[in-house]
């Protein structure tokens, strides 16, 4: 994932579980193969490990 892509939250344990957000951001790392990634959602930023992420397809099915 990098900078500027539009991802949906798809852990539905976490708060903002089917949120889209646009990556802005990397903040180190929550274990060896999971980057935590700052995500803008609603115009606010969250930190979101990039395990409970994906790449958002507008138009794809679900």
């Amino acid at each position: 994932m990098e900078y500027g892509d539009l991802v949906i939250v798809n852990h539905p344990r976490h708060p903002f579980y089917n949120y889209v957000g646009k990556i802005v951001g990397r903040r180190g790392k929550r274990a060896p193969d999971d980057v935590l990634m700052l995500v803008l959602i609603n115009n606010k930023s969250y930190i979101i490990p990039e395990s409970m992420l994906s790449i958002y397809s507008p138009g794809a099915a679900n």
